[in-house]
């Protein structure tokens, strides 16, 4: 089901009438960053200003909240000039946010107008007659001077994220420096925060509801059954474990054959940095899933297309899943509609990738080189909440993988991949 979120994420081409129809449906009250609109008014420049200097959202114009059966009643073409009229006129700096106009068949020309209010795209603060409007819940305030004097000094949340990385990643190794483990994939992303979260430590209970997501997200499923290919054994499920405190998580997932139950473990991270009571601008998440088969089994596993696409997917989709996204969204204080998608990805081998790939079918091309490693950034127009959208990704950074270790035919091999795999 299409939430605000979603919709706030997908390209214009998507933003359709059953999508707005959707979240309607839903009946989600207005909020830090929805707001409902039968028709333009002056009021829409404050939300959108109030928007912009605060997380970004949604206005939709042509929607009631009054209960109807039916409470998308359109509006005409021209409130779309109002829009930007008012928007130029009232706002200082001038600035438009980003209209969709959604026809609405079998009317005369009426339309849902969804206005995305992206504070990355704003001249933050945005003014309205010399004050800053900002958003809380459901409604707009005028920062005060503590707040306007941020807003002059910070950057937009999400152009913060933006320019941010995950600090590099590294294999395990053992008490002689050897690495420990067959392989590490990692992915990750930086989570906007409310200025409430540089005074407060992260909540016991905002962490065990992340770990419960966790727990019941793709990834956890993926390595259950991965765990039950192997042999007989068990899991320990998500938990807090390793170095912990008020302002970082760690939580640890292992499973393996009895006696080993440590051969396939995720760990998930948060991290809120800087010092106490200094600005802070984001949440650092990852989640990584490392392998230890030839500790294990005492032979090398070759990695299979399959299992690394599907593993992939996991770690990706997890961190676009709704509940785990709820989670961290409120660990940081922020409506769900503002979190970032995952950044890239990680992938990091003990031996050369052409001997963790071997068995696929790929080609080694002569005295090419090789790799033990690739770290992969997302392409931002990707939405990784669709399916479709997110597979083509990961095909993608296979498919670098692949040819940064001099190996041929990742192409062919996903190709066949998917044409088998249920639709």
């Amino acid at each position: 089901m299409t939430s605000a979120a979603s919709l706030f994420a997908c390209r214009p081409a998507d933003v359709t009438l059953e999508r707005v129809r959707e979240l309607v449906a839903i009946g989600q009250p207005e909020s830090l960053t929805l707001e409902y609109k039968e028709k333009y008014t002056p009021k829409i420049p404050t939300s959108v200003a109030a928007m912009a200097n605060s997380y970004g959202g949604l206005i939709l114009v042509g929607v009631t909240e009054r209960s109807l059966d039916d409470r998308i009643i359109g509006v005409s073409e021209d409130a779309i000039v109002q829009i930007v009229n008012g928007c130029h006129q009232t706002l200082e700096p001038p600035w438009e946010p980003e209209i969709i106009p959604v026809p609405l068949p079998e009317t005369d020309g009426r339309m849902i107008l969804v206005v995305r209010v992206d504070p990355a795209k704003a001249s933050r603060p945005l003014l309205v007659q010399g004050a800053a409007p900002i958003r809380l819940h459901g409604r707009n305030a005028v920062a005060d001077r503590a707040g306007l004097t941020r807003l002059i000094n910070e950057a937009a949340p999400q152009a913060v994220a933006a320019g941010l990385r995950l600090p590099p990643a590294d294999l395990p190794t053992d008490d002689q420096g050897k690495p420990s483990a067959d392989f590490l994939v990692r992915t990750g992303m930086f989570v906007p925060v409310d200025a409430s979260a540089t005074w407060v430590p992260l909540s016991e209970r905002g962490v065990h509801s992340f770990a419960d997501a966790l727990n019941n997200s793709p990834l956890h499923r993926t390595l259950f059954h991965w765990c039950a290919s192997i042999g007989e054994g068990g899991t320990t499920p998500f938990h807090r474990a390793g170095f912990n405190r008020a302002r970082k998580v760690r939580l640890l997932w292992q499973g393996g054959p009895d006696g080993t139950p440590d051969v396939l473990e995720a760990v998930a991270r948060i991290d809120l940095p800087d010092a106490y009571g200094a600005p802070v601008s984001h949440l650092q998440v990852s989640l990584q899933v490392v392998a230890r088969f030839q500790r294990t089994f005492g032979r090398a596993v070759p990695l299979s297309v399959s299992r690394l696409h599907e593993l992939v997917e996991a770690l990706t989709s997890t961190l676009v899943d709704d509940k785990v996204t709820g989670a961290l969204a409120a660990l940081a204080g922020v409506d769900p509609l503002v979190m970032p998608q995952p950044l890239g990805l990680d992938f990091l081998s003990s031996t050369d990738m052409p001997d963790l790939l071997a068995g696929n079918g790929l080609t080694l091309v002569p005295d090419a080189g090789t790799s033990r490693g690739a770290n992969l950034l997302a392409d931002p127009g990707v939405d990784q909440r669709n399916p479709v959208e997110r597979r083509a990704l990961i095909d993608s950074w296979l498919q670098q993988i692949s040819l940064d270790a001099g190996l041929l035919g990742m192409e062919k091999i996903l190709e066949q991949l998917h044409s088998v795999a249920p639709q």
